[in-house]
């Protein structure tokens, strides 16, 4: 497998679009709503994806051909219950029917054959688990491979044929077709398909230079050292000049039939709905909680089937006067757009005979785009709009319910809150500033515990695990769910787990903000 000479902190540098393009897939499948559980993460590049997944608690397996990206994973997940290793995917290793959820991001690609690998990590699964794949090339094999076929040709010029003799291309074409025909022949359902799938990141020559540099060319940047950027110009322009910049990114989620999976888990492309959203009616109903209702303008409903989902708002991007709307099925802007601004927010209501839709914003200074926007919005105004996400799905073997987190969580408490049916026990627990923020949670029923934090700034203590930890829960099966400040919520998922023994199918924790720190920073 070539691409073991890869530099970690340079791939990290300039390839964080592939993270966030992981992270997406990992929202598609559902697994944010995972508490904990077993993950493997195969091709790890440097642990970005490792970290992220042990800290909403599951015990990671990771692995990659380069050490350097090894070193690096250890490194960015030190005291996190990861373990890294060397491995070549074409021998690739993993136990069988051991994980939760095992995933894959760019990284088939680099495999002259990815049959081992592909059946490896089908079998790896548990009943019931996900397997989550993205890489280059996956277009069908009728198409051929004609970006390969240029890319040689360059290299077979008189200034690259000696040099480059012995550093062949490293990228292969593995169809998608035959990626799910391997899935299925290993007992797998296709959940889900996507061609083409956006990689966030600037797409202009100069940027993508840097970046094949460390991916498509890295082996041939090594062997040509100063000259490295010649050869990459020339080999771009030849791809640009005959039309085939296409990279064919695809992704699929599959899933083994059978066992217990997480109740909330369901794999659902993003977004099934995209349009404009017009203010009807603002309403202030705290200091920091203003509420609006918009009309939904667009043909199709808003995809809501459960309490608390999450619909992205989109403002236009800098100097733009209208938001552009992404395409359905897939989150990608057209290539004109420019780089929206966007949001995520709770439906607190929804009213599909009506077409009103009603979001709480928390108005936190002018520290953001959406904050400056609720402020000063008023009836007439416009925003796109692209949904939803599931954030909870009810447990019917649930005999109680925990509801937790602060200002931001709000909105999903109390739309979670009121559709608990008559006599089910529910438990509120939440951290405002004041008490003058009380108005913006109804939570009819629950037993609600307040916390006040004055003027400390949000997210920074950890008081609503102390609440919770004082609280005398029922016997029986409950279901918890809890969002805020990153950290706080990671340690109230281990709380809940570890030292209450809950098991993960009635836990989902998210966090919904953090706090700037760096990988160091972790704890």
């Amino acid at each position: 497998m070539q691409g073991t000479t890869w530099k970690a902190e340079t791939y990290v540098t300039e390839n964080s679009g592939q993270y966030q393009s992981a992270m997406e897939a990992l929202a598609l499948a559902a697994a944010h709503l995972h508490a904990g559980g077993r993950f493997a993460d195969v091709g790890c590049g440097a642990g970005e994806i490792a970290a992220a997944m042990a800290e909403r608690e599951f015990e990671v397996t990771a692995n990659d051909a380069s050490p350097s990206m090894v070193e690096a994973t250890r490194a960015r997940c030190a005291g996190l219950k990861v373990s890294a290793e060397v491995q070549d995917a074409h021998r690739l290793d993993l136990p069988r029917e051991h994980f939760d959820v095992v995933h894959s991001s760019w990284m088939l690609h680099w495999l002259t054959d990815p049959e081992h690998a592909v059946r490896t990590m089908a079998r790896a699964l548990r009943p019931g688990g996900q397997l989550i794949l993205q890489w280059s090339f996956g277009q069908p094999a009728a198409e051929g491979f004609p970006m390969r076929e240029i890319l040689e040709g360059v290299i077979a010029r008189p200034a690259w044929r000696e040099r480059l003799a012995a550093t062949p291309l490293a990228m292969f074409q593995h169809p998608a077709d035959v990626v799910c025909a391997l899935l299925r022949a290993e007992g797998l359902e296709i959940e889900l398909t996507q061609p083409d799938v956006d990689v966030p990141g600037p797409k202009d020559p100069r940027s993508l230079r840097r970046v094949t540099r460390t991916t498509a060319f890295s082996a041939q940047a090594d062997v040509l050292g100063e000259d490295a950027d010649a050869f990459i110009d020339e080999a771009l322009l030849a791809l640009f000049e005959a039309g085939q910049m296409n990279v064919h990114n695809t992704r699929v989620i599959a899933r083994r039939p059978g066992g217990a999976p997480v109740p909330a888990a369901r794999t659902r492309a993003f977004p099934l709905s995209a349009g404009q959203l017009r203010v009807e009616q603002v309403e202030d109903l705290t200091p920091l909680m203003r509420r609006f209702v918009f009309t939904v303008e667009n043909p199709d409903e808003l995809p809501v089937e459960e309490p608390g989902e999450i619909i992205t708002l989109i403002w236009p991007a800098p100097g733009a006067t209208e938001a552009v709307l992404p395409e359905i099925g897939r989150w990608r802007f057209p290539a004109h757009a420019g780089r929206q601004v966007t949001r995520n927010y709770t439906v607190r209501a929804y009213d599909p005979d009506r077409r009103l839709v009603t979001i709480d914003f928390f108005l936190h200074g002018d520290h953001g785009p959406a904050s400056r926007w609720a402020s000063a919005a008023v009836a007439g105004d416009r925003i796109g709009y692209g949904g939803t996400r599931v954030h909870w799905v009810s447990d019917p073997a649930a005999e109680w319910t925990l509801l937790a987190g602060d200002e931001t969580a709000l909105p999903a408490i109390d739309a979670i809150a009121e559709t608990r049916p008559a006599g089910h026990p529910v438990f509120v627990v939440v951290e405002v500033r004041d008490e003058a923020e009380r108005p913006a949670l109804a939570a009819p029923g629950a037993q609600i515990t307040w916390l006040y934090r004055g003027d400390n700034p949000p997210g920074a203590s950890r008081a609503i695990e102390a609440a919770i930890r004082d609280l005398d829960l029922p016997a029986g099966r409950g279901q918890i769910w809890a969002a805020g400040e990153s950290l706080s919520i990671q340690s109230l998922r281990r709380h809940l787990l570890e030292e209450r023994g809950l098991s993960r199918d009635q836990v989902s924790a998210l966090g919904y903000w953090n706090h700037p720190r760096s990988a160091a920073g972790r704890s």
